[in-house]
């Protein structure tokens, strides 16, 4: 079922037409005055309908997506998620054509690019300890080069740090 057939309008309904059969709708789905079990579910459905309909860029994109035979899929209304894409496309002074849809998949990284993940990590955590374990034994051993071993400590702890708290927030925003 569409969103026209809901609402009980033509497709080429007017504002007022569509605005008049959403009231009417209302009147008789409200859960206040319809005590019916699928009340709630379908006043919800005839907002969604209104909602679409009554705005003319969201009604544009659902009447190509009922000539492709897609208007099944809902990803062309998330209430307040548009308006504020909308609103940031046209801030920048550009208009807005992603979908929720589009901002919500993401790919999950394969096998390899994980492994591959894992061996920078090792190799950038074994760069800092051997940095840090370098200026330990720069410090504590008695060497003629003017070398600061105070630096290279400062560098692996710090180096060492930097990737084990970037490996820890990189991990948590996985799960």
């Amino acid at each position: 079922m569409n969103y026209y057939d809901i609402l009980g309008v033509e497709r080429n309904a007017d504002e007022e037409r569509i605005k008049r059969a959403f009231r009417n709708r209302a009147k008789q789905l409200h859960p206040d005055v319809n005590r019916a079990a699928r009340a709630k579910r379908d006043f919800q459905l005839v907002n969604e309908a209104y909602q679409v309909l009554s705005d003319a860029e969201k009604r544009r994109i659902y009447d190509l997506r009922i000539a492709r035979g897609t208007h099944g899929q809902r990803v062309y209304y998330q209430p307040g998620y548009t308006a504020r894409r909308q609103g940031a496309a046209s801030a920048a002074g550009r208009p807005y054509y992603g979908s929720y849809q589009q901002a919500t998949n993401t790919r999950k990284p394969s096998r390899l690019e994980r492994l591959f993940d894992q061996l920078l990590f090792l190799l950038m955590l074994l760069a800092g300890l051997t940095a840090l374990f370098y200026g330990v034994y720069m410090a504590v051993g008695d060497h003629e080069e003017d070398i600061n071993p105070y630096l290279a400590i400062t560098f692996g702890v710090f180096f060492t740090a930097l990737f084990l708290v970037g490996w820890h927030i990189k991990q948590s925003s996985r799960e």
